[in-house]
């Protein structure tokens, strides 16, 4: 195995990880996970909604991942979600929503949200390496097929 192929495997290995720990967390302690999305500054209809959606939308990308064919649309996908997690923790850091509680699940959920955004921006930046890596092979395959 090359190392761009071990290193995009660790790519995905660490998001299908995380959105997986994420959403059995929150799945674990649904009720917990409900109150805090209900003290989130969305209304009532679209915090209910996302109740359901963000731990459907990490199992679906995790699953994702796991299948060649769906692999790199899953990884542009976790890192738009990542970059709009990262954005409203800025937004929170900002103190433009006031004070709220962390809905992540588990260990992430016990962040601070300084941490919470570190931890985002490493996601972030494995999403983009993987996202480089991926097209840099794209670009290889294609510049061989003309070559021969």
């Amino acid at each position: 195995m090359k190392a761009r192929d071990m290193v995009l495997h660790a790519c995905y290995f660490l998001f299908i990880s995380m959105f997986l720990y994420a959403a059995v967390s929150k799945l674990m302690t649904f009720q917990v996970f409900v109150v805090q999305m209900q003290r989130q500054p969305f209304s009532d209809a679209y915090g209910q909604f996302l109740t359901w959606v963000i731990p459907l939308v990490e199992i679906l990308l995790a699953l994702m991942m796991t299948v060649n064919s769906f692999r790199k649309l899953a990884l542009y996908l976790s890192t738009s979600l990542m970059i709009c997690f990262t954005g409203y923790i800025i937004l929170v850091q900002l103190r433009f929503y006031g004070k709220i509680p962390c809905s992540c699940g588990g260990a992430i959920a016990k962040l601070s949200w300084t941490e919470h955004l570190l931890f985002n921006l490493l996601f972030i930046a494995i999403g983009f390496a993987g996202i480089y890596i991926e097209q840099r092979a794209e670009l290889l395959e294609k510049s061989f097929k003309l070559a021969k």
